[in-house]
């Protein structure tokens, strides 16, 4: 039913076994650590089979999240760093404003033994009326891979849930180009927190660890730095109104406070097209105004350290939606409100996506 793993897969696997079912699995971990650590380096080279990064990266990082606060200094250094690094892969994602979405979505998706859903609350806005620009995320996200061990038994999996919160803001001026061009270079910084947990064969492994002196358990904090370059143009075609964006955003992770982690760092490198369009409904009075239909789609590329951990080099979203205008509610500084709904679609997931948006 699922594909074989090479064989060089499976003694990632086999580690990972041994280290849930001895007794002794301490030393168990450091025993099987030196295989982990040897395909860990290839790693590095962006050398190795796509699924054999993942499934190392999910051994290490369960390795390194569960063991014992009086033992994980024993832990091989280079399998704790490829585990701070496929956490940070994760907190990158849900930390980079996804412009395909609305200002306030909530996403869902599923497949290929995986589920993702995320929150994102993003706005941006020029408040001295001039060229400057502010801009600010705050997201939630829960990414569930199922890993599948059909060589140790048709029943095994490894169930892990890494739940990832982040803050995002940016500063940046917006210029004109030509023809109602604009230019938007915007520098970012990133707070956020990954945790994880884990199920085997659908029973709990361990209870949470609480910290131990220098040890490194499956919580993580992180800073990112970064920036990001938009391109966009608003027109008019008719009564059609349309709008469309190029973005290129790339935010740098590094792990706050963990000795263990090493060097480790992740990126999140993301191009984002996007293109929406309004038509007027006159004869559908919403609030006592006329509203508008909304139609709008994009796609996000993604590259680097976030394209591994999703399994995907893209992500494309398709959306109808209504706008409404609400002057006549009396909304300080709020002209309007869109409520959209969105397919959502990749190499590995599809799903949906409500979304809210605000007009000033």
């Amino acid at each position: 039913m699922f594909p074989k793993y090479k064989s060089s897969e499976f003694v990632a696997a086999k580690s990972l076994f041994w280290f849930f079912v001895n007794k002794d699995w301490v030393t168990i971990c450091q025993t099987h650590c030196a295989s982990i650590t040897m395909r860990l380096a290839v790693d590095k080279n962006r050398q190795a089979n796509p699924r054999l990064k993942r499934l190392v990266a999910y051994t290490s990082f369960l390795i390194w999240s569960f063991a014992q606060p009086a033992n994980a200094q024993n832990l091989d250094p280079d399998a704790s760093e490829a585990a701070a690094r496929a956490a940070l892969a994760v907190l990158s994602v849900a930390a980079t404003p996804n412009e395909t979405l609305s200002s306030l979505s909530f996403l869902s998706a599923s497949g290929d033994a995986r589920n993702l859903r995320s929150t994102q609350l993003r706005g941006g806005f020029k408040p001295l009326g001039n060229g400057l620009y502010l801009e600010g995320q705050f997201a939630y996200q829960n990414y569930n891979p199922l890993v599948i061990f059909p060589e140790i038994g048709s029943e095994t999996e490894l169930d892990v849930t890494w739940s990832s919160i982040a803050a995002t803001l940016g500063v940046g001026w917006e210029l004109p180009l030509t023809n109602n061009w604009y230019i938007r270079p915007v520098a970012h910084l990133s707070l956020g927190h990954v945790t994880t947990d884990a199920v085997f064969s659908n029973f709990p492994l361990f209870p949470s660890r609480s910290n131990g002196a220098g040890a490194v358990d499956g919580n993580l904090n992180a800073f990112g730095v970064g920036a990001s370059l938009s391109v966009f143009r608003e027109a008019q075609f008719g009564r059609w109104e349309a709008e469309y964006r190029l973005r290129q955003t790339f935010l740098e992770f590094y792990p706050i406070n963990e000795p263990q982690a090493g060097d480790a760092r992740a990126n999140s490198n993301q191009t984002t097209l996007f293109s929406r369009y309004r038509y007027p409904l006159d004869k559908v009075k919403l609030l006592g105004r006329p509203s508008k239909l909304v139609l709008d789609g994009g796609v996000v590329l993604y590259h680097g350290d976030s394209a591994m951990v999703l399994d995907t080099d893209w992500l494309a979203t398709v959306g109808v939606g209504i706008e409404v205008d609400t002057t006549k509610i009396g909304l300080p500084a709020v002209e309007g409100a869109r409520v959209m709904l969105n397919g959502v679609i990749a190499d590995s997931f599809s799903g949906f996506s409500v979304g809210f948006g605000v007009l000033f």
